[in-house]
């Protein structure tokens, strides 16, 4: 069951002929960033997330709008600092 607001929330089911039932992964589409934000030590995908949106576990929307990584931790590393990524809104606009 997934829940109201989960991100896959309008996913499809997906269940193959050898029985393999799960959830459909979600389409990617590129977030469009509204804010720039310069990564500094000790940032992480979740503080922002939190700063940004009142919600830590939205911070996938940060990376969606970062299509040049492909996993959360990479915008925040040690190697991105003084970096700079883009903040999307909370939700794609209706």
């Amino acid at each position: 069951m997934k829940r109201k607001g989960s991100r896959y929330e309008n996913s499809r089911p997906f269940s193959d002929e050898k029985g393999f039932a799960g959830t459909r992964a979600r389409p990617l589409t590129t977030a469009e960033g509204i804010v720039e934000y310069t990564i500094s030590s000790g940032d992480r995908m979740d503080h922002l997330a939190n700063n940004y949106y009142k919600n830590d576990r939205r911070w996938w929307r940060i990376l969606d709008a970062n299509p040049a990584f492909l996993y959360g931790f990479e915008l925040t590393s040690k190697e991105n600092q003084g970096g700079v990524i883009v903040i999307p809104s909370a939700q794609e606009p209706e």
